[in-house]
């Protein structure tokens, strides 16, 4: 995402340019047409730099608004939820944690977080925009360009997006690809809280939505992001039909959700690659370094230092039958508790 001055000033100055140029062409075709001066200099110039003002406005509004969020300062509450909340935030240097906080900061700006039958406080915000980023942290120039929303639901919810028609609820997010949810992200709010309550267990809803979204940038959902060097594209396909084939004895170590096509295998892997590097290297080296490439980090040597004190601060925080920090409602022991 681009969040640096220079950065944002290139862009705008790129745009200016594209637009003076188009507006030399059109206007020495104009002048060649014109069936007299008059008409050139008074009625088709003046209207001409009207409509590549507008052009230029357009096109450069998000980013002169990012300059201006540039000299904003971090809002003390996000920073004391990301401190809070999110591993891998607190794994990086401080001048990485500036440019989080601004990704952060640019995100929640352009992208609309609204609730449907449910209230989204900054916590749930903030969590989402860091959902957003922590994938993407390793592509200085990307931009979620197709998303237009981010709905958060109370409680899981079925493919119709219905929370009350009676049938089973087991979605606790969804990329929409068509009809009106297309560009639209939707997050259950207890899930996506506990994605990040307990960090290792290879479960975040956010990132899993978000990695999807990367691979929706080629067109299509499968399992194929647009990341993906080129010297890699033979053999993570693979990969894919390797691991997709593999018949497990006992629990299988991925997510068996992830095993059920290409597009969820990518998105359940980036969940374990953002939460459990360590372990995903151990297991499944070939798998690390293609996530790796993908994503451009090592999450491994980021994570490191973190590994253990998310756990013990937790542990020593919260007693079996206090209400569950995810917000789902439930006891402890019966909810985050019972899965770590």
């Amino acid at each position: 995402m681009i969040v640096t001055q220079p950065q944002v000033r290139t862009r705008v100055i790129r745009s200016a340019v594209m637009v003076l140029l188009g507006a030399i062409i059109a206007g020495l075709a104009l002048y060649a047409l014109s069936p007299s001066p008059y008409l050139f200099w008074f009625i088709l110039l003046p209207g001409m730099l009207y409509f590549a003002h507008g052009i230029y406005s357009k096109l450069t509004k998000p980013y002169r608004r990012r300059l201006e969020l540039m000299n904003d300062p971090f809002p003390a509450e996000w920073e004391d939820i990301l401190v809070a909340h999110v591993a891998f935030y607190n794994a990086l240097s401080e001048k990485e944690k500036g440019t989080f906080r601004k990704e952060v900061q640019i995100f929640l700006e352009e992208i609309p977080v609204v609730g449907c039958r449910c209230e989204v406080d900054d916590t749930t915000r903030v969590l989402v925009a860091a959902s957003a980023v922590i994938p993407i942290f390793g592509f200085p120039f990307w931009e979620y360009s197709g998303l237009s929303e981010v709905i958060i639901t109370p409680q899981e919810f079925d493919a119709t997006m219905d929370a009350d028609d009676g049938l089973e609820l087991n979605a606790l997010g969804m990329v929409g690809t068509e009809g009106m949810f297309n560009g639209v992200v939707i997050l259950s709010k207890p899930d996506l809280l506990r994605g990040f309550s307990i960090h290792g267990d290879k479960q975040n809803v956010g990132i899993h939505e978000f990695a999807h979204l990367i691979d929706k940038a080629t067109g299509n959902v499968d399992g194929v992001p647009v990341s993906l060097p080129a010297d890699c594209f033979k053999p993570w396909l693979n990969l894919l039909r390797t691991e997709l084939g593999r018949e497990y004895k006992g629990d299988p170590d991925i997510d068996e959700y992830g095993l059920t096509c290409e597009e969820e295998f990518f998105a359940v892997t980036s969940e374990y690659f953002f939460e459990a590097p360590e372990e995903l290297h151990k297991k499944h080296p070939e798998l690390y370094g293609m996530m790796e490439k993908i994503y451009r980090q090592n999450t491994e040597s980021r994570l490191a230092s973190i590994a253990g004190t998310i756990f013990i601060r937790r542990k020593k925080g919260i007693k079996r039958n206090a209400p569950c920090p995810c917000g789902s409602g439930k006891k402890y022991k019966k909810c985050c508790g019972r899965k770590k």
